[in-house]
């Protein structure tokens, strides 16, 4: 049972970039129109209408809750779960659609409920399968990204930090933020985004990020950016001082003598393992 729930809690980003969503809907309408024209499928021709306009309710609906319904409920990373739910929410205002454009009038509620089940099932039958089809091509194209990634970091050797360039993009790969690591600072968490502080010549400068510390963790380690606390993510190769305390220990930063961050408990052996050269116990 937990192993499907940490499944379902898997992120699926291959549906957060722009481009990836209109190859979704573009693939879906293609896809429909070929398979409704060669193989007239569950009876249609005693529907009435058109399939474009069948086929172009689709795409509004797909269209409308893939941008701005995910912008105005803020869901731009998506985890497994959400694609499933998502899925399910398309699929149910599509049916209603079709039906509210076709469907014929009823005397009873009853009919009129076993109609939208029934164009709700043909709707499934329709959009699911090329649906999961796409999704586990972006799916298995981003696997084999991440693959070639891993392997090139792998020829290149150790980073050298005075080099590489942390960068963030927006959804259509455009460079948001770069800045090489030897120049970070230290990170701090805001909710659903990330304070960066760095250095410009000699000004500490800060960014502020709709990224999640844990993402930036992962990222981030083997350039000596070490997490510290929940909260925090410091540069290790600037920090000018550190001094213990009762649950792990408090350190600032070279250029922010004011700031104090602190060393939890629960980060305390790993910071004591990654800057042993620093400490002396």
């Amino acid at each position: 049972m937990n192993s499907l729930i940490d499944t379902l809690k898997e992120e699926a980003s291959y549906l957060d970039s722009s481009k990836n969503k209109l190859l979704l809907v573009g693939f879906l309408a293609v896809f429909t129109f070929i398979f409704l024209s060669v193989y007239n499928p569950f009876n249609m021709v005693q529907w009435g209408g058109s399939i474009l306009i069948y086929i172009g309710t689709g795409v509004g609906v797909f269209l409308f809750t893939q941008f701005p319904l995910r912008y105005v409920l803020k869901l731009k990373k998506f985890r497994l779960y959400h694609v499933i739910l998502w899925l399910a929410l398309e699929v149910l205002l599509i049916a209603f659609f079709v039906y509210l454009i076709y469907g014929p009038d009823f005397p009873t509620v009853k009919e009129e409920i076993d109609e939208y089940l029934l164009t709700l099932k043909f709707v499934s039958l329709t959009t699911i399968g090329p649906y999961v089809i796409c999704l586990w091509f972006f799916a298995s194209r981003q696997k084999i990204s991440i693959i070639k990634q891993e392997a090139e970091k792998t020829v290149s050797g150790p980073l050298n930090k005075e080099s590489q360039l942390f960068t963030l993009t927006d959804d259509n790969n455009k460079v948001l933020l770069a800045i090489r690591y030897d120049q970070i600072l230290y990170l701090q968490s805001s909710g659903n985004y990330v304070d960066i502080f760095y250095l410009e010549g000699e000004r500490v400068s800060r960014e502020l990020v709709r990224v999640s510390l844990k993402e930036l963790e992962n990222r981030m380690e083997n350039a000596g950016i070490l997490r510290i606390h929940r909260s925090y993510m410091v540069n290790k190769d600037r920090i000018a001082t550190i001094k213990k305390t009762r649950k792990g220990y408090d350190i600032k930063m070279q250029y922010l003598p004011t700031e104090n961050l602190s060393v939890s408990s629960s980060y305390k052996p790993k910071f004591e393992e990654q800057v042993q050269i620093k400490l002396s116990h």
